[in-house]
């Protein structure tokens, strides 16, 4: 077989299985029994928000259902124009071939997932930095109604003098923060998002363009969005309720 743009090839469409991680396998299937935090619990007080470890996930939920907060995780990722290659169906003795041009151009999403199973994601032909995290903060803000409480992890663009901006003059009211721990992908049901995009929904496919990667990526949110459940079993995959 031979691609040479935005080939796919047959999809064996892996339902909710995940790349495994270095620090925590996957299951098959979804809505497995949550990992669990292993770290003492600590937070510190700060405009960045105290941290999330082993403890506190529960006085975090607590604190989100007593003043009807809710819960929103963040992340970021990129996307390229390599293909993500995976194992696949063929005829016996057709060795599937993609045909790709190296390169490093990407795009960079940023997207927030809540238990209820909700899904926003953003896609952005360039680097993502503080500007572009305030403006994906006021989106949440308009779609979502009500309080929030966004839980992500302590990169610079999160810490930045713009965010700290941003919630001082007025989203703060609305806005409460909790930072994760170091290195602690696992408490980000997000992380689960990126997986499924890529692994799941997204294999062996070799774009030229980036517009014609957007499309892909802009269709895959949409199926994803109208699979709620999934959503959901991410969270609990994380070791949250739902």
């Amino acid at each position: 077989m031979d691609l040479s743009s935005c080939w796919q090839s047959d999809r064996a469409r892996v339902r909710g299985e995940i790349p495994p991680r270095p620090r925590q396998p996957h299951s098959q299937r979804l809505g497995v029994d949550a990992p669990e935090a292993d770290q003492a619990s600590q937070a510190a007080e700060g405009s960045r928000g105290p941290t999330l470890e082993d403890g506190t996930l529960a006085r975090v939920e607590k604190k989100a259902a007593e003043e009807g907060r809710t819960i929103v995780f963040i992340d970021e990722s990129g996307v390229y124009l390599l293909p993500m290659v995976v194992r696949t169906y063929t005829p016996r003795g057709q060795t599937p071939i993609l045909k790709e041009f190296l390169s490093y151009k990407h795009l960079s999403l940023i997207g927030a997932v809540t238990p209820q199973g909700r899904l926003f994601l953003t896609i952005y032909a360039h680097s993502i930095t503080s500007r572009e995290v305030v403006s994906f903060l006021g989106q949440l803000q308009r779609l979502i109604p009500g309080l929030l409480l966004v839980i992500w992890d302590g990169i610079p663009t999160h810490r930045s003098k713009i965010v700290k901006a941003y919630l001082a003059a007025g989203a703060a009211k609305r806005i409460h923060l909790e930072q994760l721990p170091g290195y602690a992908p696992d408490l980000n049901p997000t992380e689960w998002v990126w997986s499924y995009l890529k692994i799941a929904d997204l294999p062996n496919i070799a774009c030229d363009h980036l517009p014609e990667l957007e499309v892909l990526i802009q269709n895959a949110k949409r199926r994803m969005q109208r699979r709620p459940a999934m959503i959901q079993a991410f969270v609990r995959d994380a070791g949250y309720e739902v």
